[in-house]
């Protein structure tokens, strides 16, 4: 997840470049580049979001073997599989914003 953002904040410059660049050719990839900025984005959330599903299945799996709950073990798990939902949805922010402004905010001549 952290190479995606990395992945993500490489686009964004990419995209950046696209942007200020006179030649016509390059109109078409930056409309490509844009929209996959925010599929990149997208994909992350979704892979944390699945990562946090995940970590939770495991977490009650274990708890089911022990037979004993300890509540500070379960909301430390819980806490831990929050981890990957919250840097997919960083990621997601930071390439939702950067398609935003990327795509409405106007090129001076």
């Amino acid at each position: 997840m952290i190479l995606l953002l990395m992945i993500v904040l490489a686009m964004i410059v990419y995209t950046v470049i696209l942007k200020f660049r006179k030649t016509g050719s390059e109109k078409q990839r930056f409309s490509e580049s844009l929209n996959a900025l925010l599929v990149v984005g997208s994909f992350n959330l979704a892979l944390g979001m699945i990562g946090q599903i995940t970590g939770i299945w495991e977490m009650l799996d274990a708890i089911m073997e022990a037979g004993d709950i300890n509540l500070e073990i379960v909301f430390t798990g819980i806490k831990v599989s929050f981890g990957t939902t919250i840097l997919g949805l960083i990621t997601f922010m930071i390439s939702v914003v950067a398609w935003l402004l990327l795509r409405y905010l106007p090129v001076r001549q």
